[in-house]
């Protein structure tokens, strides 16, 4: 799990290139919409929840006697294909990154989905538990402590988009929900594990 919330802090940083262009702008250490130590830290919090987060609700263990060969090769091409999408979508045709990111991860899951219908289960598990963490630390972040940071920082105008529950935009929590399901399945997928 520290292996892939290492790698995870990795991507939260190389994200930003995605997100500060019409996502937000946050503070961070080293100033507005400067990436910071704050990227990673989020980025190896949601690799590791999104990923293991399922265990603590399903109680289901790696079920030892079934596995697949790995599907290194077929992840990568998943990753690139990630990767792809929000280069071309949101970059290349100026599509608002907040739609691509849903949508890729979305469908990046229903991928998963058709080959291992197994992790269907432990992936809107993992969606659900991941929507009501986020929930809960994002109304108390942006109700009491930081009411106006949407405001301030956000770039979330588009329809859709920019509609907020309990000050919360309605695109965070689907880019929360969408990772998690998409997340909590690269261990099962790529290593060709089943759980019991």
């Amino acid at each position: 799990m520290i292996k892939v919330c290492a790698v995870g802090g990795i991507m939260g940083v190389i994200a930003e290139v995605w997100y500060f262009r019409d996502y937000w702008r946050p503070p961070t250490l080293f100033g507005e919409g400067m990436v910071g130590i704050e990227d990673y830290i989020i980025g190896f919090a949601l690799f590791g929840v999104g990923g293991y987060i399922h265990s603590s609700f399903t109680k289901k263990e790696i079920n030892y006697d079934k596995q697949t060969p790995a599907k290194n090769w077929n992840f990568f091409v998943l990753f690139l294909l990630g990767c792809g999408s929000l280069t071309l979508f949101s970059i290349g045709l100026g599509i608002h990154s907040g739609y691509v990111t849903f949508l890729t991860f979305f469908l990046l899951s229903v991928y998963i989905w058709v080959q291992r219908p197994d992790l269907i289960g432990l992936s809107l598990i993992s969606g659900f538990a991941t929507l009501a963490i986020s929930f809960l630390i994002y109304y108390i972040n942006f109700n009491l402590l930081f009411p106006d940071f949407w405001d301030k920082y956000g770039m979330l105008d588009e329809p859709i988009l920019g509609f907020k529950i309990a000050n919360i935009p309605l695109s965070e929590m689907l880019w929360h929900f969408s990772w998690a399901m998409l997340c909590s399945m690269f261990r099962g997928y790529r290593n060709g594990v089943y759980y019991k």
